[in-house]
């Protein structure tokens, strides 16, 4: 069974990956929501670990820092897959190389962004890589104990693998189909307009964003 630790903090936006996107990338799979204010389960019947995004800082830190670096590594332990998206792949490059690995973006990035991905089993069927992406933070200087395996044209390292393991992290956002992403996106600049001038487009056929979902089909197979 895959548990999704939900980790939005906006009640609406929380609710509806849960209720709504959380079947989307699951393919009939089995799984589990837990979000934070929620107590730990058992982490050994579960198969695979999924992270979602998050309004939360990574560079800065918060309250609940400490419960979610614990989930993480309670899994790494047990050698199960597990797959941070966004803010997830922060926290899971924070959980396993520390706090400094993490910092804030000198410009953020919003929009449909063009990847560079490696040849690797998590991207496999991805007809298109470009992803949607909405971020202030990133990961930067990963150790050699990782892959990375998607660039763009900023120094944020957009995905990595730790090697030989089945732990990827992803800072765009996969889960997002072409309605959705610009929803999300339109939202974000109504609240922040100044934050415009930061907007990307780079689609060139929206018909195939639905096959970014296949990174979760990959990541459920491994």
């Amino acid at each position: 069974m895959l548990l999704i630790f939900n980790t939005i903090i906006d009640a609406k936006a929380r609710d509806n990956f849960t209720n709504i996107i959380a079947d989307r990338i699951t393919f009939g799979h089995k799984y589990e929501v837990i979000a934070l204010p929620d107590d730990l389960p058992d982490f050994g019947k579960y198969s695979h670990l999924l992270i979602t995004g998050s309004e939360l800082s990574a560079a800065k830190g918060s309250k609940w820092d400490e419960k979610i670096i614990g989930v993480i590594k309670a899994l790494l332990q047990t050698e199960k897959p597990i797959l941070g998206i966004c803010h997830g792949h922060q926290m899971i490059a924070r959980a396993i190389v520390g706090d400094e690995v993490c910092r804030k973006s000198v410009e953020p990035e919003f929009g449909w962004k063009r990847m560079i991905i490696a040849n690797n089993r998590i991207f496999e069927n991805v007809a298109q890589p470009i992803f949607l992406e909405s971020r202030y933070e990133e990961v930067s200087s990963l150790d050699k104990r990782f892959e990375i395996i998607a660039t763009n044209d900023s120094p944020a390292i957009q995905a990595f693998q730790l090697k030989n393991k089945p732990v990827w992290g992803v800072q765009f956002h996969p889960e997002m189909l072409w309605q959705d992403g610009n929803k999300m996106v339109e939202n974000h600049l109504r609240q922040h307009p100044d934050e415009r001038q930061f907007l990307a487009d780079e689609m060139e056929n929206e018909n195939l964003v639905e096959a970014n979902l296949n990174i979760f089909r990959n990541f459920l197979n491994s």
